[in-house]
Parts: structure tokens; sequence; C-alpha cells
């Protein structure tokens, strides 16, 4: 019995975490606008985040977005990820789950010119975030890297619903029209439910254990009869 538990619990732990694009939040190619995100040495500075469910429990340990420059592109970037919880369908500044500052990340560009600027793709690597499935999160993209009032980064609208936007370094929040595109990466942590050949596998392995071991006893007993 021991043998069988353990084939099982290696099939559940080989089966529990799985690299994967966890959620995408939009098409970012689309030409439908941009975020401001303010970004400055002079307060205030604007961050705007997005909300997200997740449909299964996942740990997140890289963030994708696409955006653009405005006025200049910094020669040493700051980007900020911070997670945050929901209270009123807006981000919870109380409720902070995880702040990432991450520094310099992987730009590509993607050839594309929307709304007039060049549309480029963001990816960073993070430290892992563990988040639940079924709940409102939240989660903000901030570049820190301007030193003067008119730096902005723009993250890449798309058509979906609203976002929130914070003039005051996320301690209140308004609404905002439209969403911003991004992705989170990570690894699913779901236990996903066994295939039936997984199943009758398993079980047959289960049977035949079972009846060499009762074969096995048949005949130890034969024996001391004797």
């Amino acid at each position: 019995m021991k043998t069988i538990c353990a084939i099982l619990a290696v099939f559940i732990l080989t089966s529990t975490c799985t690299a994967a694009v966890i959620y995408t939040n939009g098409d970012p190619l689309a030409d439908n606008g941009t975020h401001y995100s303010k970004s400055d040495t002079v307060a205030p500075s604007q961050i705007c985040a997005d909300n997200f469910i997740l449909t299964t429990p996942a740990t997140i340990n890289s963030v994708r977005w696409w955006g653009a420059w405005n006025f200049f592109t910094p020669a040493t970037d700051d980007f900020t990820v911070t997670f945050y919880g929901d209270k009123n369908g807006r981000p919870d500044p109380s409720n902070v789950i995880a702040n990432r500052r991450i520094g310099n990340v992987v730009e590509t560009s993607t050839g594309l010119n929307r709304s007039g600027f060049l549309l480029r793709e963001f990816q960073a690597n993070i430290a892992p975030v563990s988040l639940f499935d079924g709940k409102n999160y939240w989660i903000s993209i901030f570049e820190s890297a301007g030193t003067n009032d008119s730096q902005y980064f723009l993250l890449r609208e798309n058509a979906l619903g609203s976002a929130a936007t914070s003039v005051d370094g996320g301690v209140s929040w308004g609404s905002r029209p439209r969403e911003f595109s991004f992705q989170l990466e990570g690894s699913s942590n779901a236990v996903p439910e066994p295939t039936t050949a997984t199943i009758l596998s398993v079980g047959s392995v289960a049977f035949a254990m079972l009846r060499r071991r009762s074969s096995t006893r048949k005949t130890s007993v034969a024996k001391a009869s004797s």
C-alpha cells in the first residue's frame, strides 16, 4: 500500500507546476491609445493600475507589457511592478501583496507605430509572487527613471473595460477608461484532474501489486503448514 501511495504522490507532484502564460490582458498591437504613466522626479507622479482575476492559483515570476517612450528613452530603466489587493473595485494601498523594483528589462521593438509612438514589448523576471484564483488583484507598472516633469512612459491600451489611475503615489485611485495590455507568466499551482488513462494505469499497477502480495502470502502459509 505504501508503494501505491508513493506512485500516486509522484503523479500529483509532477503534475502540479507547469510553466506557462498564466494571464493575458488584451491585444497590445491594436491602435487604441495609451495610458500615461507619468515618470519624473517632480511630484505628483501618475501611476496606472489594472485588475485581473486568475482562474487557477499560480506563482508569477515574469511580467510582460507593451508601451512606448515619450520624448526620450532613459539610459537606465527603473521599473517597479506592484501587486495590490482589491478594495471596492480599486487597488487597496493597505494591501500591497508584492512590490518588485526591477531596473532594466528586456526591451524589444515591435516595429509598429501606434498613436505616433514606436510600440515596444517589455519583459522582466521578478521574484516569485504567489496568487490565488478567483480573487480580484491589481497590477501597476511604473517607470521612475525620468529626470524632469516632461517624462512620460506610455502603457499600451486595449479596448477592454477600465483601469485605475493614482496621482498621489498610490494612496488614492480614480477610474480611467480602457485597460492596458500585459501578460503574467509563471507556474500554475493547481492539481489537475487525472485522465481516465492515468487512473486505469495506476489502478492496474495497484491491482497487480495487491495480487502479487496475496499470492506471496498464500505461498508462505502453505510452506508453514507443510
